[in-house]
This record gives structure tokens, C-alpha cells and sequence, in this order.
């Protein structure tokens, strides 16, 4: 990739900048208790994240990576779930080490930054104003009905269009950020923050493709082509 910095930024959130799991967890194990299901521990949730809400709820009723559950269940369990998160999401959720000092020298870089995530943005945009990270961001695009999910490429292009075009990297941690990336022609940076969790990043980028286990590092490298 051409390592001189862009005009834009693109930030996946959970497993990328926040470590929000915690949160899901409880909110997961509550919906779960409400359909008699036994409570999995944070890990298994921790799997189970990165596709959106509703892939969330089909793998948290079916215990099943590829599980579909009965519509109905499914319809419910969202609901349910919605209503303990809100509650909970910024409880235990916390900014990846080092993230608050690089999203600040972004913010005072010419660089703009932004936000996308699958995480729905009524959720999104709670966690960031609690954990006062949303002062260093120029925009956040979250999932919406009329909103494709990563690794569709719409929600990058919607996010460079919003913030007014030019070159543009998106920085994520799982293959639906990258494939995202690609589709829509704009390079990516990975990170792996929360061990492997059977989707280790760094097995499937290109060796062009830099990958960093801190976003001190990721920072660091960010510092050095600006200056």
C-alpha cells in the first residue's frame, strides 16, 4: 500500500478501537436467561461479534456460528436484547490502550476520522459519548434499515462522501472491515487487539497490508508518515 497518509481515516468500532464484549456479554446472558437458555461465557460471545446485531442473536439462540434460529425467537430476541444493552453498553466497555491519544493527535491532524461500524448507531453513538471519544471524530455511520452491513463497501463510501471525498484507509480487525476495504478501493490497516478468537487478521491480509497488536504502535506508525 502507499504509506502516505490519506484524507480520511475509517475506524471499525468493537474489537477496533473499544473493547465492548464485556457489555454484549451481560446483555447476551440476560436475553438468553429470558428463553431458559444457560449463560456462555464472555468468550464464546466474544466469537460470535462482528457481523451485526441480528447474526449476533441467531449465533446467541442456535449456539452455532452458521445457526439460523425461528424467526419469531429471533424477532424477540433482538428486542430483548436492545433493552439490556441500553442499559448496560458502556458499563464495562472501555477504549483499547492507547486509542484516546491517537484519535486526539488525529484530531488535530489535517486528517478526518470517522466511524463504521455494524454496531447499530443508536448504541454507537451512547458508547463514544461515554467514553468521551466522540469529541475526536468527524463523523460515525452505524447500522441503519437502510444501511447495508460490512463488508458490503456502501457504509466507507457513504463515509468518505459525508466527509467530503478524497483518500481514504479503513483500519478494522476482522475480514468483513477488509473485504469491505476492497471492494470499495481503499486500502487497509488491520489490528488485533483481542487475540485470535478464530479470526486472526494477520493470516489473511497481503503482505502489503500492515497489521499492529496496539494502537500505540498503530499511533507510532501513523506519527511518523505525518511528520
Amino acid at each position: 500500500m502507499n504509506t502516505r497518509l490519506p484524507d480520511i481515516v475509517l475506524f471499525d468500532l468493537d474489537g477496533t478501537l473499544i473493547d465492548s464484549v464485556p457489555d454484549i456479554a451481560t446483555a447476551v446472558n440476560a436475553m438468553r436467561t429470558s428463553f431458559g437458555m444457560p449463560e456462555v461465557p464472555v468468550a464464546r460471545v466474544r466469537s460470535w461479534v462482528g457481523r451485526g446485531l441480528s447474526t449476533l442473536m441467531h449465533r446467541a439462540l442456535t449456539d452455532d456460528d452458521d445457526g439460523v434460529a425461528d424467526p419469531g425467537d429471533h424477532e424477540e430476541s433482538i428486542r430483548v436484547f436492545r433493552g439490556h444493552y441500553r442499559r448496560c453498553c458502556a458499563q464495562h466497555t472501555s477504549v483499547f490502550d492507547g486509542g484516546e491519544d491517537m484519535l486526539s493527535w488525529l484530531a488535530a491532524s489535517p486528517i478526518k476520522v470517522a466511524i463504521v461500524t455494524n454496531k447499530p448507531t443508536s448504541f454507537a453513538a451512547q458508547i463514544v459519548k461515554s467514553l468521551g471519544i466522540d469529541r475526536h471524530l468527524d463523523g460515525l455511520l452505524g447500522a441503519e434499515s437502510h444501511r447495508p452491513l460490512k463488508p458490503d463497501p456502501s457504509p466507507l463510501r457513504e463515509a468518505v462522501d459525508h466527509l467530503g471525498g478524497g483518500s481514504a484507509w479503513m483500519v478494522g480487525d476482522t475480514r468483513f472491515d477488509r473485504d469491505a476495504a476492497i471492494a470499495a478501493g481503499i486500502p487497509f490497516i488491520g489490528v488485533q487487539l483481542e487475540g485470535d478468537q478464530g479470526r486472526n487478521i494477520a493470516d489473511i491480509v497481503d503482505s502489503d497490508e500492515p497489521v499492529f497488536s496496539s494502537l500505540r504502535d498503530l499511533h507510532d506508525w501513523l506519527r511518523v508518515r505525518l511528520d
